[in-house]
């Protein structure tokens, strides 16, 4: 079926007062955040892919987003980057639609309509928007979550995320107008959920940053909160405490974030997904054994043996 640019297969039966959660690449995704989130939601419910944009190309420049030729025993096929939906059934609560969002370098108008459409014939009741940004915050303690909730109200100390509404000013992506326009133009209620993430610890595949959004996903949907995302991420900051015995620049820098979060100094967490430090120029210098160290850990040395787990996502 075709919904806008999409090729669709509907479920049948029709979703049952289904949630989209959204993620979008590669703009608010540091740390993958957003895509570690939306697989371990798939595995724990079994989600089924139920459709992707009929013609890519149209909205991606594949210079830029690279397809991948991928082997699997003797077969070799082509992986093409592609904005994918899928969904999953909870008996007796909200469905959820999983959107993984592909920012698109051009015909923007067209798909954000299209992702409209989809939204409209899913019968879908609330928008999830889940991110990650870097920003000046410790590892040594819970990373810091804001957002905003439009048309509903969440319960009272929600996940001990900051809600507000947000009052940043700058560069945005062209798909930022689809949360306004589910506002707006549909009444839907709507969702963002932004994770903050240590900015000296750019790592590939930050699993403390998806337990913290899957945590508070928990509160909202009722499921486990036993998750592999949450051992992970610990043992990939706890690398970071030998270091700072070793490196007196690394231990100062932790310290002052912590005195900054512990005193409320440490700036405005205005939870727009649309702004991440990694796309602003943020200029930090660290000392050549600082970025030595932590470029070990971002190269792989904390990867997990589960098999759940890929060194990179795409």
């Amino acid at each position: 079926m075709k919904i806008g640019d999409f090729e669709i297969e509907m479920p049948n039966p029709p979703l049952q007062d289904p949630h989209c959660i959204a993620i979008l690449k590669p703009w608010i995704n540091v740390g993958n955040v957003g895509k570690i989130v939306l697989r371990r939601l798939g595995k724990m419910y079994a989600s089924e892919q139920i459709g992707q944009l009929e013609r890519p190309s149209k909205f991606y420049d594949f210079t830029r987003y690279r397809p991948e030729i991928r082997l699997s025993g003797e077969e070799r096929t082509v992986r093409v980057p592609n904005t994918r939906v899928s969904y999953v059934r909870r008996p007796g609560s909200n469905d959820l639609v999983l959107l993984e969002l592909l920012e698109p370098h051009s015909f923007s108008e067209d798909f954000n309509d299209s992702v409209i459409e989809l939204i409209k014939a899913l019968g879908v009741t609330r928008y999830v928007q889940i991110g990650g940004m870097y920003d000046s915050v410790p590892h040594s303690r819970q990373l810091s979550v804001t957002g905003s909730a439009r048309g509903w109200e969440p319960p009272a100390g929600f996940g001990d995320v900051r809600i507000g509404r947000s009052r940043y000013q700058g560069p945005t992506s062209m798909t930022s107008q689809i949360s306004e326009r589910i506002f707006s133009d549909m009444n839907l209620e709507t969702l963002s959920l932004m994770v903050h993430l240590p900015l000296y610890l750019k790592l590939d595949d930050d699993y403390a940053g998806s337990a913290r959004i899957l945590k508070i996903l928990a509160e909202l949907y009722g499921f486990s909160t036993i998750l592999p995302e949450i051992e992970l991420g610990e043992k990939q900051y706890d690398q970071v405490n030998p270091a700072m015995t070793d490196n007196p620049g690394l231990k100062e820098m932790v310290e002052r974030f912590e005195r900054e979060l512990d005193t409320g100094e440490s700036g405005d967490r205005d939870g727009n997904l649309s702004s991440s430090m990694s796309d602003q120029g943020e200029d930090f210098s660290l000392s050549d054994e600082i970025e030595q160290f932590l470029s070990e850990i971002s190269n792989g040395e904390t990867d997990s043996d589960d098999e759940d787990f890929e060194p990179r996502v795409d």
